[in-house]
């Protein structure tokens, strides 16, 4: 081989594969929380029906998020499988996201409220 026989040392492009249905890769149990230890909030009192309060939020952000991430799945599935037209799928996407930063956003202000308050939290 010469120098001019660089098209013989080219490595030739392997053959794609085409990947028709996404899955979002999970876990086969549910994702270990830490638990919670002693807290500094006594019960009966105030801030005590506001932690309360707020771990119910967090719990309830918690399951949007993964409700997102399951409906993202199915979307996702419903595009490979032609049942949504590509702007259709864009427009759709592009709302879900935006949701979704909006709960991680309301995740983190809640999480750094619990803590705050002195509540441990897990599972973020």
């Amino acid at each position: 081989m010469g120098i001019f026989d660089r098209w013989r040392r080219k490595k030739r492009p392997e053959a794609k594969s085409i990947v028709k249905a996404r899955e979002i890769m999970t876990s086969q149990g549910p994702m270990p929380r830490a638990t919670p230890g002693p807290s500094l909030v006594k019960p009966g009192t105030e801030a005590a029906s506001e932690v309360d309060a707020l771990l119910a939020e967090h719990n309830r952000l918690l399951r949007r998020r993964e409700d997102l991430q399951k409906e993202r799945t199915e979307l996702t599935m419903k595009l490979d499988s032609g049942e949504l037209g590509a702007i259709e799928f864009r427009k759709l996407l592009m709302a879900m996201i935006q949701e979704a930063s909006q709960v991680s956003e309301s995740l983190r202000d809640n999480a750094s409220k619990l803590t705050s308050l002195g509540h441990p939290v897990g599972g973020f």
